[in-house]
Parts: structure tokens; C-alpha cells; sequence
């Protein structure tokens, strides 16, 4: 099994401490939606895995989640990540969650598939993580 996507990436504490700045930027037409990482996003038989950059500062990001840490997978809006921090208030995607485990410690991360203004593959790559992990 190998899908692979380019995909936005924000951890929840990115999206916590994100800037006044950062929310403007990305309810700018043509801007991108509130993330930290953009890059290629993987999915392989045992892991899901992410390589791109920083947005700010350009500097490479390798992210590995193995399938045996994922503990939650959610497609909407949270407390974290609310409709408030998209252009189109929720209208048209929503993020997809996943909560894993490392170190005795829960961990949420936040990602935006295959963005087009007012669409993602976020459903899609609901479903297809559902199915990987059986």
C-alpha cells in the first residue's frame, strides 16, 4: 500500500499560539489555510509519514506516525481548531485530526490534503486511514 498527498500540517499547540498575523494570512484570498508544515504526506504499510518545510523559515520537517500510536482519527472542527480559523468559516472542508501516542504522552496533529479553494481530500483520506488501520 503507498498513497501519497501534498498536505498541510499544523500540530495543536501550532494552532494555540498561532499569530494575529497568521490568522490574517490565511483568510487572504489565494493564501494558504493556517498550517506550519507543507509537504508530502505518505501513507505506508506500517506508517504514516510526512516530509516538506517549515513555513516560516524554510527548514526541512520529517514527521513519522506509526499505526499502532494512532489512537483517534476525526474529520471537523474542535475546540483547537475551529471554523473561526478557516476563509470560509467551515463552509466547504474541514480538517482532518489524528491523535497518536509517544512516550505516555497524547499528541494532536491537524491536516489539510490536496487544498483547492473550498475543497480538500480530507473525506477521503478519512476513509482511507479508517481502512488502514482496520
Amino acid at each position: 500500500m503507498k498513497e501519497e498527498s501534498i498536505a498541510f500540517l499544523s500540530f495543536s499547540n501550532d494552532i494555540r499560539n498561532r499569530s494575529f498575523l497568521d490568522w490574517i494570512e490565511s483568510h487572504i484570498s489565494l493564501m494558504q489555510p493556517l498550517h506550519r508544515y507543507k509537504g508530502l504526506l505518505k501513507l505506508e504499510r506500517e506508517s504514516l509519514n510526512f516530509y516538506g518545510t517549515e513555513r516560516k523559515t524554510g527548514n526541512d520537517f520529517r514527521f513519522t506516525i506509526y499505526r499502532y500510536e494512532i489512537k483517534q482519527l476525526y474529520h471537523g472542527f474542535d475546540k483547537v481548531f475551529t471554523a473561526f480559523e478557516t476563509r470560509s468559516l467551515g463552509i466547504g472542508w474541514k480538517p482532518l485530526r489524528i491523535t497518536f501516542t509517544r512516550e505516555k504522552t497524547d499528541y494532536q496533529l491537524y491536516l489539510i490534503i490536496n487544498y483547492a479553494p473550498g475543497r480538500t481530500d480530507n473525506g477521503i483520506w478519512m476513509e482511507l486511514l479508517k481502512d488502514w488501520l482496520g
